[in-house]
């Protein structure tokens, strides 16, 4: 449930952005430090639910939603609220969120 909530959060996001920066689009490079705050989030996400067995179907997702997508939002939060401590915050939170679908429980971290 926590996973779901942080990818349709990830995605709200990331479209408000492309609504709002439509007219003004700039070519931007790939966020690599968003990337590794995430994979780095990501990973202690995983500590923390207790390091539960990966399957390659569950990584896919982890990694797609958590570093991909979150790194994406991350730079969407920066553009919108021209904050870096909130895309930060946005980089953690979407890869430790994300580290809940290798968890075999809806609520990993309660």
């Amino acid at each position: 449930m926590i996973a779901i909530a942080t990818a349709v959060a990830q995605i709200i996001v990331i479209l408000l952005h492309r609504k709002r920066t439509y007219a003004t689009a700039r070519t931007t490079t790939t966020p690599w430090a968003y990337m590794a705050a995430c994979l780095i989030a990501c990973a202690a996400g995983w500590l923390i639910i207790g390091q539960p067995a990966i399957g390659w179907g569950d990584l896919f997702l982890t990694i797609m939603f958590g570093v991909l997508l979150g790194s994406e939002t991350a730079r969407a939060v920066e553009e919108l609220f021209t904050r870096r401590w909130a895309a930060w915050t946005a980089a953690c939170i979407s890869g430790i969120g994300s580290a809940a679908w290798l968890s075999q429980s809806p609520w990993p971290f309660a």
